[in-house]
């Protein structure tokens, strides 16, 4: 049975930095709620490893990569990325990643920048749903 729609997201670098931002309570309780549900959050490694600086002071973020679930970057990605960063005529390899595995899980994505990763998803063919980190 493939996921349907708010099943599963994939976060970019821009939603780990709302849910880790003390001031910005909105994209934690956002964050909270989609756990609250069931809903899969799925977290490259190469996303966390972006936004991870200083663990021992980022308590909310590391509470939330808690209920995610991680996702590594291996050598069977870096033809797949390229070959979509070519198509695309982009060079984020990140924010490619983010896309295919969207792509690949069927999961919307939570990222601050909707036109990059629409962009990315385009050219794969596939829409799923982008909501704002």
């Amino acid at each position: 049975m493939s996921a349907g729609v708010g099943d599963r997201y994939v976060y970019d670098s821009g939603a780990l930095i709302a849910i880790g931002n003390r001031n910005d309570r909105v994209a934690s309780e956002r964050h909270d709620r989609r756990i609250g549900r069931g809903v899969k959050i799925l977290v490259p490694t190469v996303v966390a490893a972006q936004v991870v600086r200083k663990p021992a002071t980022q308590a909310p973020l590391m509470l939330a990569l808690r209920g995610c679930s991680l996702v590594p970057f291996t050598a069977s990605h870096h033809v797949p990325v390229g070959e979509l960063l070519a198509v695309s005529g982009t060079s984020d390899v990140v924010d490619a990643f983010v896309a295919l595995l969207a792509a690949r899980e069927q999961a919307g994505v939570v990222s601050s920048d909707p036109d990059d990763i629409g962009r990315l998803l385009s050219c794969l063919g596939v829409r799923r749903p982008i909501l704002q980190a």
